[in-house]
């Protein structure tokens, strides 16, 4: 695994633009304060997975553009991870991060643009932090009732996926 200095730079590297890399890296950074919060209370879960995932679930982030296109940013960053030669694990965490997982069904049905495949977070890992990121608007952390509000409005045939995944991790720092 690398360190977050790495995980840094390695950010600074594929986001070339100083505006986007400061607002990413402190989304990122938030991200992982949530992530590793959550990770600590819950049994076997790799917390160094969770600490540089977090800080690199974005990189695609910005050869992705805005708009429809910026879904693309989770396969973007699988794919620089892993032309960077690092863990399969680190990998799957961007491409699974978005939302609460996007399913083969949806791209289909909605025509996204995305390879048509799963793209649900699996791991617990995967599942930590993807609530995280849902849980921070810009770089900072809004109570879930926010995330509920704004998917309600941008995605509401997804609420219910988004309040199952939020369970779930719960339900991680119970056992």
């Amino acid at each position: 695994m690398i360190t977050e200095e790495q995980a840094v730079a390695l950010l600074r590297k594929h986001i070339t633009s100083d505006e986007i890399f400061h607002k990413i890296l402190a989304h990122v950074q938030k991200v992982k304060e949530i992530a590793l919060r959550i990770g600590k209370q819950v049994p076997g879960v790799d917390l160094e997975l969770i600490r540089i995932g977090s800080l690199l679930h974005d990189i695609g982030r910005y050869k992705a553009g805005l708009g429809k296109e910026g879904i693309k940013h989770g396969i973007i960053g699988g794919e620089i991870l892993r032309k960077e030669g690092l863990p399969e694990s680190l990998a799957l965490i961007a491409e699974r991060h978005i939302g609460a997982g996007i399913t083969k069904k949806e791209i289909l049905a909605k025509k996204l643009p995305l390879p048509p495949q799963e793209y649900v977070p699996v791991s617990k890992e995967e599942k930590i932090i993807a609530h995280a990121d849902n849980l921070v608007f810009g770089h900072v952390e809004k109570p879930f009732s926010a995330v509920v509000e704004r998917y309600t409005q941008e995605l509401p045939d997804q609420v219910d996926r988004f309040i199952a995944l939020k369970d779930e991790v719960e339900g991680m720092t119970h056992g």
